[in-house]
């Protein structure tokens, strides 16, 4: 079944999304819909997050996210196309070509922190802005000598010297198989790999169904 304007195909949408198949005869299929999708969080029972809004990101279990959204990978898409996600996020991630096309969000490989807006935890952030890795300034205060290095775990100096960083980093590369520590090029928290991607469209009610 498929509408004929586009409040029916709204109103189709709505109710396919919580489960239901539409029924010309049963006028409270409607209202069945919008009590399932406020129950379910939006989801229906349909298997697929249709009651999502235009321009909201989940992560998925599956590299492939649903019909209706867009991994969020920084590509540049139609403005026509995807109008009502354009009319929702603009050109925030990107201005594409800057006439008929803008960018959805790259979040491969990224973390999300909440947007400051004012609060002062993140202070002068802008909305959508990217941020570098970075270790908070701080000290090492170290213990005694160091036997085979020479260097004072206290002041850090060896001899009136500034620290011993080869003996310190041969040191360390020595003990990796006893250190409780993972050495990387990042500094990093413990995660797992998902795909971001943003909802874009509505899928469109087939037909003769």
């Amino acid at each position: 079944m498929q509408g004929s304007t586009p409040v029916e195909c709204e109103v189709l949408n709505v109710i396919q999304g919580a489960g239901i198949w539409p029924d010309c005869d049963d006028k409270t299929q409607l209202l069945q819909a919008i009590e399932s999708l406020i129950t379910n969080g939006g989801s229906g029972g349909g298997g697929v997050v249709t009651g999502s809004e235009i321009g909201s990101v989940s992560a998925f279990a599956m590299p492939t996210p649903p019909e209706g959204w867009l991994v969020c990978d920084g590509s540049a898409v139609s403005r026509v196309e995807y109008a009502n996600l354009f009319a929702t996020v603009g050109t925030l991630w990107g201005h594409g070509d800057e006439v008929s096309t803008f960018n959805l969000p790259d979040m491969r490989g990224e973390f999300v922190r909440g947007f400051d807006a004012g609060r002062g935890v993140d202070d002068g952030r802008v909305f959508a802005s990217g941020q570098d890795h970075a270790l908070q300034d701080h000290d090492h205060r170290l213990g005694a000598m160091d036997a085979q290095s020479g260097v004072n775990r206290t002041t850090g100096q060896s001899g009136g010297s500034d620290y011993d960083l080869t003996a310190i980093d041969d040191r360390k590369t020595s003990n990796l198989t006893n250190s409780p520590y993972n050495y990387a090029d990042e500094t990093r928290p413990r995660n797992i790999a998902m795909t971001y991607a943003i909802k874009a469209f509505y899928p469109m009610v087939s037909s003769g169904q």
